[in-house]
């Protein structure tokens, strides 16, 4: 078998198989046998010798040291014997509790109060965002390198370098042109502070204002295809890592959210969501991370989520309508202490790393590349060094204000308030859009149709009035 290790058996102590063991469960066991040891005998030495005849070596195998070179040899070789099988029990309840305590440690954290109750579903408010207009990218929200030097430049060794990339982050592969910024990737042989790679690759990191503690992060984009391609949406601060999406080139089809938590050790938790190839079109994305739970987006179809309580083997607990009282907490959900920054990049990995990329570099097609329409920030409630970019928003309403709910087969006409512009219409499936005329649209109640159903105004050149701000009205439907 390849990789497997040749040993000499004649060198392994008597009555142990061939068996190699993780060092720190072997450590842990072998100082429990000499305090047990300690309480029989004080040789020492002699203890040693006996522990390494007791419990299997680590990565080599151990070359027994005759206990007879010391005086009055304290355990004669059929005792060793009777004592191996319970060393070797011994052995693997603690390795088996170590592993089963490791395991929970990863999906159990430390217990939180949680004072229950319902989730909050107060409206968005869009408190930052760039529709990437004009033909250069906007220097007070944003630079090309990661800001991980003192003073804020890209002046350290991993300011353009990433993770298991195999990428250098270079200023010329991004653009803003057609009001899309663009971020490419080309094949070059690139060096930065002594790390040399086979890629130059592209991104942009959010600075000034734009750090948030919770909200809605959104973008909209069609990401590049091609094996070893490794695209993300990403916020990161503090301890705290939120992956609206990673790609691989080799599977655009295959979308992966995630959370991190970057303390003492590292928690993560990671979602995948299966569709069709979405390189081929444009796509809203979008994270809500609010106290208690963080949900994934895909053009506004929920598709993962994760709760901040757990139940005692890691199970996500819900989000809203619990009761007060003490619970586990996920060690991997984001840290409500940490605001984190936006970063769009699109790097290269490692032939054996995030993505399967090939082993030898080749030549990107010059389209290849990262294209974002916008980018867009909402929260329920602005933070101090934010605000609501939109305040007063147009308002959806029936034409005639006194006509009562309408019946099956009946006719409406409804308005949005302010000036013309393109209106994007859309309604639930229990009613049909027979007319559009400027900012009015009317509508006739389908067969069968009942309960309350809806209407969507969207402006898609506007921030303010469109996505999860665009304006909504409620019909309801009389039997």
């Amino acid at each position: 078998m390849a990789g497997a290790q040749r040993t000499d058996p004649g060198t392994v102590p008597h009555g142990w198989p061939t068996i190699f063991l993780p060092r720190v469960i072997r450590s842990l066991v072998s100082a429990q046998l000499r305090r047990w040891m300690g309480n029989i005998t004080d040789q020492g030495p002699c203890n040693e010798y006996l522990v390494d005849q007791l419990l299997p070596p680590l990565s080599a195998p151990v070359i027994p040291v005759p206990c007879s070179r010391f005086p009055s040899p304290p355990f004669p070789d059929t005792m060793l014997d009777h004592l191996r099988p319970v060393a070797f029990t011994v052995l693997l309840l603690c390795g088996l509790v170590a592993t089963a305590q490791g395991r929970r440690e990863k999906r159990v954290g430390p217990a939180a109060y949680s004072p229950g109750g319902p989730c909050d579903t107060s409206a968005w408010k869009l408190v930052f965002h760039d529709e990437f207009t004009g033909n250069t990218l906007d220097r007070s929200k944003w630079v090309t390198y990661f800001t991980y030097s003192a003073d804020g430049s890209d002046q350290c060794p991993g300011c353009r370098v990433m993770g298991t990339s195999n990428t250098i982050f270079r200023d010329d592969l991004v653009q803003v042109r057609d009001g899309m910024l663009l971020l490419g990737v080309r094949t070059s042989a690139e060096e930065w502070y002594g790390q040399r790679k086979d890629h130059a690759g592209s991104m942009v990191h959010s600075i000034g204002e734009a750090h948030f503690n919770h909200g809605r992060f959104e973008v909209r984009c069609r990401i590049p295809k091609g094996a070893g391609l490794w695209p993300a949406f990403w916020g990161f601060g503090g301890e705290t890592e939120i992956d609206v999406f990673e790609f691989c080139g080799e599977k655009p089809n295959w979308m992966k959210g995630s959370l991190h938590r970057w303390g003492q050790r590292k928690f993560s938790h990671t979602g995948k969501h299966k569709a069709n190839d979405l390189s081929q079109d444009f796509h809203v994305y979008a994270v809500e991370w609010d106290a208690d739970e963080t949900r994934w987006y895909l053009d506004g179809e929920l598709v993962h989520q994760r709760g901040r309580y757990v139940d005692g083997r890691g199970r996500p607990l819900p989000a809203c309508d619990r009761a007060p009282g003490e619970l586990a907490t996920a060690p991997y959900f984001p840290r409500s202490t940490d605001g984190i920054n936006l970063v769009l990049d699109l790097a290269v990995s490692e032939p054996g790393g995030y993505c399967k990329a090939p082993k030898a570099p080749i030549i990107w097609p010059g389209e290849t590349r990262f294209e974002v329409d916008y980018v867009r920030v909402y929260q329920r409630r602005p933070e101090q060094h934010l605000r609501d970019h939109c305040g007063e928003r147009r308002r959806l309403l029936p034409a005639d204000a006194s006509a009562t709910p309408p019946r099956t087969g009946d006719t409406r006409i409804y308005i949005l308030g302010g000036p013309e512009d393109v209106i994007v219409w859309r309604a639930s499936g229990g009613l049909e859009i027979i007319e559009r005329n400027g900012n009015s649209v009317t509508l006739k109640v389908k067969r069968g149709a009942k309960g309350t159903q809806w209407l969507r105004s969207e402006i898609t050149s506007d921030p303010c009035h469109s996505g999860v701000l665009a304006p909504l009205l409620e019909v309801a439907v009389r039997p």
